[in-house]
């Protein structure tokens, strides 16, 4: 299995998906856990919400699932949430704080490095070739990340998640423009 899948499109949007995939080598499904095997993290039914929805779209879909690595984590590790809970680069915990690996074969750095070559940096290749090409095409890009999450995930946020969350990273990760559009649309 490839570990990404581009569908190519000619509009100034790129859909990403970095967590619809399920998709498991067998010895990474195999060191997993009950609890890691149902998968539960997974954004589920991304890939048919957004199918059809705006013509002529890039996607660019990781067809592995975050608990081999997760494609929206830094490749060096780095916290997403400095300060609080978190699952990290490669996963240890489901959303929940659970283990999800079979006690003594959570992977290790070497393990780490092996899935950043493996999988995170196909999936960050595929995405910034993406970038440059519509960029090329229209002189920029507009990149949306496709997420789901469970409402209500105590472990990692406290109360009630909202339906749609505009996430711009405190504004440095879109335009005010663009954000202020999308909260215009969902309100």
């Amino acid at each position: 299995m490839q570990p990404v899948t581009i569908t190519l499109g000619s509009s100034p949007l790129l859909l990403a998906m970095p967590h619809t995939g399920t998709w498991l080598p067998g010895e990474i499904h195999d060191a997993l856990n009950p609890r890691g095997r149902q998968l539960t993290d997974t954004d589920w039914h991304i890939e048919r919400l957004y199918d059809g929805l705006l013509p002529d779209v890039t996607i660019v879909c990781a067809n592995f699932h975050r608990y081999a690595i997760d494609a929206n984590r830094d490749p060096s590790g780095a916290s997403l949430y400095p300060g609080q809970n978190t699952t990290g680069l490669v996963p240890l915990t489901d959303f929940d704080g659970l283990p999800i690996w079979h006690e003594g074969r959570e992977p290790g750095l070497a393990e780490t490095e092996r899935r950043n070559v493996a999988f995170h940096a196909p999936y960050h290749g595929a995405l910034g070739a993406q970038l440059q090409r519509i960029k090329q095409l229209h002189g920029h890009v507009v990149l949306f990340d496709c997420h789901s999450i469970r409402s209500q995930i105590p472990f990692l946020f406290e109360g009630v998640l909202p339906d749609f969350n505009i996430g711009t990273n405190d504004g440095s990760a879109c335009a005010p423009q663009i954000s202020g559009l999308a909260v215009a649309v969902c309100s």
